[in-house]
């Protein structure tokens, strides 16, 4: 199926972000985009009416999330699984992973989203782990995978914003130290809803011997990331609608992720 009338560059490189990361909420989506909220929902109205992309309002007040359907992802031509629902019991880890991927743009990082990584089977683990309800296993992938432009280190992205078991997240975090051993990673970025999260990783960090001052694990908190992408979103050049077939271009402060 051909392009539709008004479905430019600007609009497709927003459907390849929408593919690459998931469901976004509009303000992630748009900030990662450098589009005014105008423009962001033009591009999305053109790529709804093509059918590439789907929306579902959340509870009154926070919006939509929106997302590649799977006609968006193979016209957008990206090695990433296509979205097939959206259940409102992800809906917060949806917006948190798409905030933090807008985060990580603003940076000058090569970017692995989660629907990538879903086609990755050397980041899919399989942890086991036991606690007083019995024996468990799940099958486990970073939420985001990070290489900044110079190549010095690779991270990956944890995004808890809901409680994890004990047992899981000490596994968890024993495959980030077992990934590091080998090479593979020399970060694990940890966002956390809040304070006493990220107390309960650092605690466990500790405990197996990934520790912050060595920079083998950063800990830090959803909120100030996503005040600091609309703080830069809103201090750079607004792309309008006459400069939507150009993706933007403003500088971005480089990026090891680090606790403001």
């Amino acid at each position: 199926m051909g392009r539709g009338l008004g479905v430019g560059p600007g609009s497709m490189a927003g459907l390849k972000w929408l593919a690459r990361i998931g469901p976004c909420p509009l303000d992630a989506w748009r900030s990662a985009m450098g589009w005014s909220e105008v423009a962001a929902r033009s591009h999305a109205k053109r790529l709804e009416d093509r059918g590439w992309l789907a929306r579902q309002p959340m509870v009154r007040g926070d919006g939509c999330l929106f997302w590649a359907t799977g006609a968006g992802s193979r016209e957008a031509r990206v090695a990433a699984r296509p979205v097939r629902r959206v259940t409102p019991a992800l809906w917060s880890r949806h917006c948190a992973v798409a905030w933090v991927a807008s985060w990580i743009r603003f940076q000058e990082s090569h970017l692995l989203g989660p629907r990538e990584i879903l086609q990755l089977p050397e980041w899919a683990v399989r942890l086991r782990w036991r606690d007083h309800f019995g024996s468990h296993e799940a099958i486990h992938r970073p939420d985001l995978i990070a290489i900044p432009a110079d190549g010095e280190y690779c991270a990956a992205v944890e995004v808890e914003v809901t409680r994890t078991s004990p047992g899981r997240l000490r596994e968890n975090l024993r495959q980030h130290y077992r990934w590091q051993a080998d090479g593979d990673l020399d970060t694990v970025f940890y966002v956390c809803a809040d304070k006493l999260t990220a107390d309960r990783v650092r605690k466990y960090a500790k405990s197996i011997g990934l520790t912050e001052g060595d920079g083998a694990l950063v800990i830090n908190l959803l909120n100030p990331i996503r005040a600091d992408v609309m703080v830069r979103h809103n201090n750079r050049p607004r792309v309008t609608t006459s400069e939507r077939s150009r993706p933007s271009t403003a500088s971005r402060t480089p990026a090891r992720p680090v606790v403001p």
